[in-house]
């Protein structure tokens, strides 16, 4: 379903008293730990495509498009993907040849030093002027009355104005995990003439005292769940990575 529904500016996480954090600590020692937990475990947000994209988010009851996320982006990081064969070429289900949670070592084939890697240098992509190794920039995105993360991966379309982004936060002096964001799409078009929509971030508010230190804990708990996550794509992230090519 679609909805335009205003979301809520604070989670809910960020609320609760300092016994409910340790709850959700406890939660997620005892129900993750022991079986471990992937990159394709926590819920996962979408962009579509055409004319009018929106955030597809999913839900309990399904799924439901929205044109602005709002919430606090409580751990970030950069990563890279390269799959040797294109998306088109094959199913899409298989892990990528090597990936870099942090965006400096490649684990697999290549592996390595990824400033020193060929697949890193523009004009490496069979489709143009792109990497063949993707960058991909992962958000885990805390929002309404949710108590885990959902991922947003923002493809290489979306880097420059992410990074721009994140420095003025740094400019004033506002670590990324103690302010209230909010995501738009913009509509843009790549050289082969495909519509996507190109992520737009924008600062809502700075987070008061109290829930600033509520979201220091929560960045170190969910850095410690992150480190756990592989950096590999969903089909739905590769397909839409490998769509709004040429980067």
């Amino acid at each position: 379903m679609s909805t335009e529904l205003t979301q809520i500016q604070t989670p809910r996480a960020l609320a609760a008293l300092e016994s409910s954090l340790d709850s959700i600590h406890e939660a997620i020692a005892t129900n993750i730990s022991g079986g471990g937990i992937s990159d394709f475990d926590l819920p996962r947000v979408k962009i579509s495509g055409g004319a009018s994209p929106r955030w597809i988010v999913p839900t309990l009851e399904g799924e439901e498009t929205l044109a602005r996320l709002e919430g606090v982006i409580v751990y970030a990081r950069d990563t890279r993907v390269y799959y040797k064969v294109a998306f088109g070429k094959s199913s899409g289900k298989q892990p990528p040849d090597c990936a870099s949670a942090d965006g400096i070592t490649g684990q697999g084939k290549p592996g390595g030093d990824c400033s020193r890697c060929p697949l890193a240098e523009y004009g490496s992509a069979e489709e143009g002027a792109g990497q063949a190794c993707k960058q991909v920039k992962q958000l885990f995105v805390l929002r309404g009355d949710l108590l885990l993360p959902e991922v947003v991966s923002l493809p290489p379309t979306s880097l420059k104005g992410a990074r721009q982004f994140f420095l003025k936060l740094t400019t004033q002096g506002i670590p990324y995990y103690q302010a209230v964001i909010a995501m738009e799409l913009e509509k843009a078009q790549n050289a082969a003439g495909i519509q996507y929509g190109k992520a737009s971030l924008k600062f809502v508010r700075r987070l008061t005292p109290e829930e600033a230190a509520r979201a220091q804990q929560y960045h170190q708990l969910c850095r410690t769940l992150a480190e756990r996550v592989p950096a590999g794509m969903d089909p739905e992230a590769r397909e839409a990575a490998e769509e709004q090519a040429p980067f």
